[in-house]
């Protein structure tokens, strides 16, 4: 019976293995590489003096007795042996010049030899002789406007391979009466080829033997701290971290995968604590052990939550609620973690998260802010997708606060938690509940605003005391990053900031006519139409003696 054992090759094998692999397919393709551009050069510098060449001799030709040659009694004449006389010159001073030779387009598009500079009768053309093997090239130099033609490519006819080249013969009245053609035989330039053929296969045999010898050794060097770390790494899967690791190594990857390594076990041995043995594999980022421990700490909470999602669970199979659920708490998670955030808990389909803990950022409030814009940005892009499908969106609501509070490692000895707690923490939930009063997706406190003013545009919403508190918490919607409006909105936030501003000093009739143009702008925005209502109450009936600004919430 066959065995199904998989069959492993020992490291060094496969170090020396890649190393070679990698620098020989490196070496070939390298090789490959250069003769491809040598090649191209050979051409391009053949081409190039082609050109130069063929131009040079067509200025040296007589273009008018040229143009007496017609018949083939004319190639004794003086005009054809003094022409004839000029191309052989003009092939000897070429170097590596094969034919050059004089052609006529008839005016039955027939391309006929006229001189040639050969002397061997048997590979001679004559005056007259019919040329069929015309290349594009060839044609092109006949037509409008004359300039000089190279092949691009071989040409093969009845005396070989050749690549040609062509430059017209104009007459004094501008007149093209032919054209001058070169040849220079491609087993010339085949040889240039094999010269450097030859040269790269040479290097390329040394630097393999080079390779190969340097793989041994840098194989050995890496194998055996390796086996080492294998052997650990195998106790830790066991969850045996007791062990410590003792390796000498010269490199430096191999000594930043001891230290990792390290910190995972010591990152283990924290995380037991906080979690199930079975996901402990999966936390290995911490690389101290934790303890009970808490400090105070100015930093952002924030709270998301889904909008009615108990009657968008009442819509859905459950099936289909927790993969709608995956890809929400994925896309939420990603942008969080993007923007250095901590996830603190999942509550139901609530993310609770804070930034500026364990480690210290400054700008913990604006990347709580940009991390609650791009959520938004994340549910925009799925909603389409979901919408078209006859899914039920999910519209989030969002509540940020910054402030001191206390962080820490919560719980007992054996079970842990890092997280926070506080009015800070308080306040941001009670934030995000207020979205659905005012009809916002992102609440931000005046504490929060402090940090991000100069980077984030806002609006103030309200003044508000959440329950449980009598002091009145200034409020704010988060709009986006500064700068990133259009025309409209500024437009818009221009009026309903001016109405603010009448509503702060109790101008009443006059708040009324800036809020009630603003909501001509944007006739559905909940904020406008709430304070619209109060002003002209307010307007109407006076203002309470006890009013203060603040508005009072007796519930979550």
């Amino acid at each position: 019976m066959a065995s199904n054992k998989r069959r492993f090759i020992t490291l060094r094998l496969s170090i020396s293995s890649a190393f070679v692999g990698v620098v020989v397919v490196s070496c070939l393709l390298l090789g490959a590489w250069t003769f491809y551009d040598v090649h191209e050069l050979i051409h391009q510098s053949i081409e190039e003096r082609l050109h130069d060449d063929v131009a040079i001799g067509a200025l040296q030709i007589d273009a008018q007795a040229h143009a007496r040659l017609v018949k083939p009694s004319d190639e004794g004449s003086p005009d054809y042996m003094n022409i004839k006389h000029t191309l052989q010159k003009i092939r000897k001073n070429g170097s590596g010049i094969r034919y050059v030779y004089t052609m006529r387009k008839l005016d039955n598009e027939q391309i006929i030899f006229v001189v040639d500079a050969e002397t061997n009768l048997t590979n001679m053309s004559h005056l007259g002789d019919v040329y069929s093997n015309a290349t594009p090239e060839l044609l092109a130099s006949f037509e409008k406007p004359y300039k000089v033609h190279v092949e691009k490519t071989y040409s093969s006819d009845e005396w070989g391979t050749w690549l040609s080249s062509y430059a017209p013969i104009i007459t004094k009245e501008g007149r093209l009466d032919g054209i001058v053609g070169m040849d220079i035989s491609a087993k010339r330039i085949k040889r240039y080829e094999d010269y450097y053929f030859i040269f790269i296969l040479r290097a390329f045999i040394i630097i393999s033997v080079l390779v190969i010898l340097l793989a041994i050794m840098f194989s050995r060097m890496i194998s055996r701290p390796m086996i080492i770390l294998e052997n650990d790494m195998a106790k830790v899967q066991k969850f045996d971290l007791s062990s410590k690791l003792n390796i000498k190594s010269n490199i430096k990857e191999v000594n930043n995968m001891k230290d990792a390594l390290e910190n995972m076990k010591s990152g283990l041995r924290s995380f037991k604590k906080f979690v199930p043995a079975d996901l402990v594999a999966e936390l290995i980022k911490l690389n101290k052990e934790a303890v009970l421990s808490a400090e105070k700490r100015v930093l952002t909470v924030s709270f998301s939550d889904i909008a009615d999602f108990t009657s968008i669970s009442e819509m859905l199979k459950p099936e289909q609620l927790v993969g709608n659920l995956g890809t929400y708490f994925e896309g939420m998670t990603k942008t969080i973690l993007k923007n250095r955030g901590t996830i603190d808990k999942y509550i139901g389909d609530a993310i609770m998260s804070f930034w500026g803990a364990p480690n210290y950022q400054e700008d913990h409030a604006f990347l709580a802010c940009q991390s609650a814009l791009e959520s938004q940005r994340f549910l925009s892009s799925i909603a389409g997708d979901w919408k078209a499908k006859g899914v039920p969106i999910f519209n989030t609501r969002i509540g940020i606060n910054t402030g001191e509070l206390i962080v820490g490692n919560m719980g007992y000895e054996e079970r842990l938690n890092y997280t926070v707690m506080g009015d800070t923490v308080n306040l941001a939930s009670r934030l995000e509940g207020l979205n659905k009063f005012y009809g916002t997706r992102i609440m931000i406190s005046e504490f929060t605003l402090d940090t991000v003013k100069y980077r984030m545009e806002t609006r103030l919403l309200d003044t508000v005391a959440v329950k449980g508190k009598k002091t009145g918490v200034k409020i704010y919607e988060l709009i986006s990053e500064k700068g990133n409006i259009d025309k409209g909105l500024m437009e818009f936030l221009a009026l309903y900031n001016e109405g603010i501003s009448l509503y702060e000093k109790q101008d009443w009739p006059g708040s009324v006519k800036v809020f009630a143009e603003a909501l001509k702008l944007r006739n559905d925005d909940k904020p406008v139409q709430m304070l619209l209502e109060r002003c002209r109450k307010f307007e109407k009936e006076g203002t309470p003696p006890d009013w203060n600004g603040v508005t009072v919430f007796h519930e979550k």
